[in-house]
């Protein structure tokens, strides 16, 4: 085989796994993050009115209820 030949099919394979490992990583982050927040979901969903939940890993913070936290009436 020839040596430019061959380095070139060396170089298209790797770039064909730098692609394929971006695309996998990729997927796996969003995949992780849909079922966090699905997880974020179904714990919400089973919190009484007024509740709070604080998530620290996500810096995110839920008030169940129909008054936002620091509105007040008058």
């Amino acid at each position: 085989m020839d040596p430019v030949l061959g380095g070139g099919l060396l170089t298209l394979c790797g770039w064909l796994f730098r692609l394929l490992h971006v695309w996998v990583t990729s997927r796996i982050e969003l995949r992780r993050t849909e079922m966090q927040q699905q997880g974020l979901s179904e714990r919400v969903r089973h919190l009484p009115p007024g509740s709070r939940l604080l998530e620290r890993h996500g810096c995110v913070e839920v008030v169940t209820g129909t008054q936002p936290a620091g509105a007040h009436r008058g």
